[in-house]
């Protein structure tokens, strides 16, 4: 028998991770020998189906029994079509818990006990999407001092780490010189360059990381689906099937389908033939139309 046990480390006197999908490494353990393998998560990073694609790799090494601390629905439903049993609330040390389930101590769970994305890290930094919900405004007032004696009133306005300021002329002809009371850092005005060691578009060129951040961790998530599905063979493959009363037809899952599995009729369908069981549709979809299920 094999035990798989989230772990914080490779040895069996590590803690006991209380993530499943993100959790650094899976020790397969055998209860009656505690002889282990050490397997290091390679979804730690990925920005959804994290879930999926771990149990899909304790899927591929015949591990029977999952012992985590949480575990969400798309990776309990994951696990489950592999039949693979799943206990909640472990904590400790791994030894110990491995140890507790030999002994009879450790009861599966009947349903996941955390929602989707449990443990999920924000990328986003404060500031790097313009157009997100928490968006600050900043409002200032500028006095400039114009050119030949004269005065001008200047305003300013600041959008989440921007300002932008635009002095009028003084009187007597003279050019506003603006200084900008508003929120974050002021930008230049159009003609002028930014102050050295400011960039400008910054919050678009962190988005743009981030993005790529991400699409990178899926490309090697679906690499290693790759390579697990060939060194498995098929018996273990599960492929992506649809739930026809409850698809909206969004389209989502085909977009997200690496393979091109996923065609649009009146409902999303998948070609079994195509399929690699990335879960990358499961995680997609906001209906929870789509399961994975051993052909």
């Amino acid at each position: 028998m094999k035990i798989a046990v989230t772990s914080t480390g490779p040895d069996l006197d590590s803690q006991v991770e209380p993530r499943f999908g993100r959790c650094p490494y899976f020790l397969i353990i055998d209860p009656e020998t505690m002889e282990y393998q050490a397997l290091e998560n390679p979804n730690v990073a990925l920005g959804g189906g994290a879930g999926i694609q771990s149990a899909q790799l304790l899927a591929s090494h015949g591990a029977q029994t999952v012992l985590t601390g949480n575990c969400g629905p798309n990776a309990y439903a994951t696990l489950a079509a592999a039949e693979i049993q799943v206990v909640v609330g472990v904590s400790g040390i791994v030894r110990q818990a491995a140890e507790q389930f030999q002994q009879g101590a450790s009861a599966s769970a009947t349903e996941p006990n955390v929602a989707s994305h449990f443990g999920m890290t924000n990328t986003n930094q404060a500031g790097s999407n313009p157009g997100s919900g928490d968006m600050g405004r900043g409002m200032g007032r500028g006095m400039s001092g114009g050119m030949g004696g004269g005065t001008g009133g200047g305003h300013g306005m600041g959008r989440q780490g921007g300002g932008r300021g635009m002095g009028r002329k003084g009187a007597g002809g003279g050019m506003g010189r603006p200084t900008g009371m508003g929120q974050g850092t002021p930008v230049a005005p159009i003609g002028m360059t930014a102050p050295a060691g400011q960039v400008q578009g910054e919050p678009e060129l962190d988005r743009l990381k981030a993005q790529a951040r991400e699409l990178d961790a899926q490309l090697q998530a679906i690499k290693t689906r790759i390579q697990q599905v060939e060194q498995a063979g098929p018996a273990s493959t599960l492929v992506a099937m649809v739930y026809a009363e409850r698809c909206t037809t969004c389209g989502l899952c085909q977009r997200a389908c690496p393979a091109g599995a996923i065609f649009l009729e009146q409902i999303a369908r998948i070609d079994p033939a195509k399929c690699t069981g990335c879960g990358l549709c499961v995680a997609e979809c906001p209906q929870d139309a789509i399961v994975l299920k051993k052909p």
